[in-house]
This record gives structure tokens, C-alpha cells and sequence, in this order.
């Protein structure tokens, strides 16, 4: 459990922060194996559920969200920024890293670590529409064909379901994993941070002789080595971590109760921040 827990950010600002966003609940993933990497590091996470899921905005508006949150934790005193979010890293970050010094990290799907490991020579992903899209996302895919075989699957509705604690979400993969399964994948990526949330269920469905990989622990390394490497100590290190949602508090906690891997947050205050001078649609 989290042994110290603060309502205010102001109470931070002796020490570098690590500031986290998504549209919603799954960039608590990371957060988690960032935690359990850097139990000392003080932490910053913003749900921005007012406007999730980020997979229905426009690429304009996707922007806006996230030049604002960014400029919204570099300001809280965060000295390294994470986007939780696999839309939102494919559709955001090369700009945000032109604009901002903070140091940006991003999250994208493992298919390097299942490349290696398919037997198959088959790797299927499970993303976004907006993620399968997106340039980034094609260039990445590029490095590894025609070494393996990539199927990839957009999963409409199924980060909203999980966000939601929907009873959906077991026939939605069994539909969007089904694909994956008859091309012969024996690697599955994840390839948003909700899908983490349910990967046990997945697993259940596409049978135990499949491996499902998450990239949360590989994402927390990389932040510990940037972070490291930039951030001056400027107090003793200390265990803070701080939740803001645009959204509804009682939403989020209780879709936090609902998920087992997020129980060690369910007794952390969440607090609302507007972050709403830039939510209109361009």
C-alpha cells in the first residue's frame, strides 16, 4: 500500500515529479508498474475523463488535450511526463516534444519482445482504431515485416467498455481476439493501456498456450532511466502519489474498485482538476 498519500501538490514541490495522463483509468497500468519500479518517486496522474475516450476525438482536439495536461504537470513542478495512452502517443507526441523540455515518455505496443518470441512467426495486436491508424503506429509495424507476420485488430468499443466495467467487455474479445486466433498469431500485444484491465479474461479466452504481452513494466523502465537522468533531487525522496480526474470522482473510484490490479490505489483521494479553457472543438 501506498504509505503516504497528500491532497495537495503544493506539498510535492521539493521533490521532481513524475507526471502520467490518460483519457481515462488505463494509464493507471503504468502508473502501477512505475510505482512498484520507483516506490519513492512522487507521482501525478490525470484521468482526463471529461473527454474520453480519446479514440472519438479529433486529432485537433486529441492535441489540444494533451499540449494542455502536459503544460498542466510541467507547471506542477513534474520534470518528466508520461503519456499513458497508445492514441495518444501515436497521434501526439512527436509535436509535444518539439514544444515542451520536459522530457516525454510514450507507450507503444511490445511487437519487438513478440517478434522474438513467436514460434508461429505470427504476431496479432489488439489496439484502438485511431492506434491502427495512425502513421506511427505503420512505421512501427515496418521494422518488423516481413520478418513476422503482423494481424492486427482495432477493438471499437472495447477501452469504453473497460472503462465503463461494462459486461461487455468478455464478447468483445472473444470477438476481436477470434481474428487474431484463425491468422495464426501465438503472441498477442496489447496494445492499449485498458487492455491490461482484462488481460486475465483474454487469457482465459485465447487458451494459456497463447502469450499476452503488456509493455506497462518495460514503459516504468524507461521512465526510470530518464528520469534518473534528468531530474536533481532537491529533497529527501518520499512516496507521494496524486490522482486528478476532469470527470466525475466517484466514477473513478469506483471503477477502481472494480479492476483487482488497481486495488492498492482505492484508498487514495481523487481529486478534480477542470483543465476545460481548451475543450472546445475546433
Amino acid at each position: 500500500m501506498v504509505r503516504d498519500t497528500l491532497s495537495l501538490v503544493d506539498s510535492f514541490s521539493k521533490v521532481p515529479m513524475i507526471g502520467v495522463f490518460d483519457s481515462g483509468i488505463g494509464g493507471l497500468t503504468v502508473l502501477s508498474s512505475i510505482y512498484k519500479l520507483m516506490p519513492e518517486s512522487p507521482l501525478i496522474y490525470v484521468a482526463d475523463q471529461a473527454h474520453a475516450p480519446y479514440g472519438n476525438l479529433s486529432d485537433a482536439l486529441l492535441l489540444k488535450r494533451c499540449r494542455l495536461i502536459t503544460s498542466w504537470l510541467e507547471a506542477q513542478g513534474c520534470t518528466l511526463v508520461v503519456i499513458a495512452c497508445n492514441t495518444a502517443t501515436a497521434m501526439a507526441i512527436d509535436t509535444l516534444r518539439k514544444e515542451f523540455t520536459v522530457p516525454i515518455v510514450g507507450v507503444e505496443p511490445g511487437i519487438k519482445p513478440a517478434a522474438i518470441s513467436s514460434q508461429s512467426r505470427c504476431v496479432g495486436i489488439l489496439a484502438t482504431e485511431n492506434t491502427v491508424a495512425s502513421g506511427r503506429y505503420k512505421r512501427l509495424l515496418e521494422r518488423f515485416m516481413p520478418s513476422v507476420s503482423i494481424a492486427s485488430q482495432g477493438c471499437p468499443g472495447l477501452a469504453d467498455a473497460i472503462e465503463q466495467g461494462s459486461h461487455s467487455i468478455d464478447s468483445l474479445l472473444q470477438q476481436y481476439s477470434k481474428p487474431l486466433l484463425q491468422a495464426g498469431a501465438d503472441q498477442i500485444v496489447l496494445g492499449c493501456t485498458h487492455y491490461p484491465l482484462v488481460m486475465q479474461r483474454l487469457q482465459k479466452i485465447v487458451g494459456n498456450e497463447i502469450n499476452i504481452i503488456d509493455t506497462s513494466d518495460a514503459v516504468a523502465l524507461e521512465v526510470q532511466r530518464r528520469y534518473n537522468a534528468n531530474s536533481s533531487q532537491n529533497g529527501l525522496p518520499t512516496s507521494h502519489i496524486a490522482l486528478f480526474t476532469t470527470g466525475s470522482q466517484t466514477a473513478i473510484n469506483r471503477i477502481v474498485a472494480t479492476y483487482a490490479e488497481l486495488t492498492w490505489l482505492a484508498d487514495l483521494p481523487v481529486q478534480h482538476c477542470a483543465l476545460s479553457d481548451l475543450a472546445e472543438q475546433p
